[in-house]
């Protein structure tokens, strides 16, 4: 009985730990990701789980999607970003996000008051609950900050305060919907000078008391002083809102398709590369990777053993299994129709006429 009581509890344990390990494996993940993108400098792919410290960067022309929990980030072409912390407890979220240089798009869900979703530059902090925000951080180690919805609690990155992030966010202004920010590494450097001043004064920051106690005498130092938060039109970032409003979780049924059909194209490679057509959205995939994404404006049109199918900048001709027999780069309206064997393609200044064959415009 004893013996096999014992190996009944190896069984429980065995599984709780499979479980365990599915569930923090599923937690942070790379989504989506076109072009050329590292992890830790080794070539990443979509489905790819991200653990704590790991190290994003993305090459020109390309971006990376990482879902964390029910949060999800873009980070844009040229970017470097560290996972600094990956921690869920339960349901609750607790994630710091590090970027060096580039730009990132921010979509955290709506946080409870005990979660967190921090943000870190070389020069700036940012803090906070349900907003959708870019941050673009420079060579120069300037930091923007753009808000398109919610708050953002906003404070200079000084270095005295690296381990008291919380509390420094407590004394941070906050920015609401269509305001920005800048912070320059020039002004860090003044209230850094500033701060080691009044900690001279104080006798340290050993304790919780006398932490609390520099940073109330350092709040000008640490806080962005509100002249220097602006507000702007949401027409000048238009392009930035719609990026920001399409950046969605792909649900896991579409994500395993994509990562099929690259595995597939890579072991079996053909010379125009291969599309894959979902309910909402269009992946041409070549040499391994997501070369283009669009949209699915219209539905289809079939024929025989081919599709017809057009978003945004390109015609696409596909045989029902995939490879691609035809791609033209043409703006369009996202509709095509097969008359009197043409294939009629619907653009701004009405339609033009292709051979179904070739792709050729007639």
């Amino acid at each position: 009985m004893k013996r096999t009581g014992v190996i009944a509890a190896i069984i429980i344990l065995s599984i709780s730990i499979g479980c365990l390990k599915e569930e923090v494996d599923e937690y942070a993940m790379i989504s989506f990701l076109l072009g050329e993108v590292t992890t830790n400098n080794q070539p990443a792919g979509i489905g790819d789980i991200v653990k704590e410290m790991d190290v994003i960067k993305t090459g020109a022309g390309s971006f990376c999607d990482v879902r964390i929990g029910a949060s999800i980030i873009r980070i844009k072409a040229k970017s470097k970003v560290t996972m600094t912390k990956l921690i869920r407890t339960g349901n609750l979220e607790d994630t710091t996000i590090g970027l060096s240089v580039g730009k990132m798009l921010c979509k955290p869900k709506k946080l409870l008051k005990s979660e967190k979703f921090i943000v870190k530059t070389p020069t700036a902090v940012a803090g906070v609950r349900g907003t959708r925000f870019i941050v673009e951080a420079d060579a120069a180690k300037t930091t923007r900050i753009k808000v398109f919805d919610g708050k953002v609690r906003v404070a200079r990155r000084v270095r005295q305060f690296e381990n008291n992030v919380d509390r420094v966010l407590d004394v941070a202004p906050v920015l609401d919907e269509e305001k920005k920010v800048v912070i320059t590494k020039k002004e860090v450097e003044k209230a850094e000078e500033k701060v080691a001043k009044v900690i001279k004064k104080e006798g340290g920051i050993e304790g919780e008391a006398a932490i609390a106690a520099v940073i109330s005498k350092s709040t000008r130092e640490i806080a962005v002083p509100k002249k220097a938060i602006e507000k702007f039109k949401a027409t000048d970032f238009q392009k930035d809102k719609k990026e920001m409003i399409a950046i969605k979780i792909k649900p896991p049924v579409v994500i395993k398709k994509i990562i099929k059909v690259i595995q597939k194209e890579k072991s079996e490679p053909k010379p125009d590369g291969r599309l894959l057509v979902t309910r909402y959205e269009i992946y041409f995939i070549k040499s391994g990777k997501v070369q283009w994404e669009g949209a699915v404006i219209d539905k289809p049109v079939k024929k025989d053993d081919f599709i017809y199918i057009a978003s945004g900048d390109y015609v696409f001709c596909a045989h029902k299994e995939g490879p691609v027999k035809w791609r033209k780069n043409i703006k369009n309206k996202g509709k095509v129709e097969y008359k009197e064997n043409k294939l009629v393609v619907h653009v701004s200044a009405g339609v033009i006429e292709l051979d179904p064959d070739t792709g050729q415009q007639r």
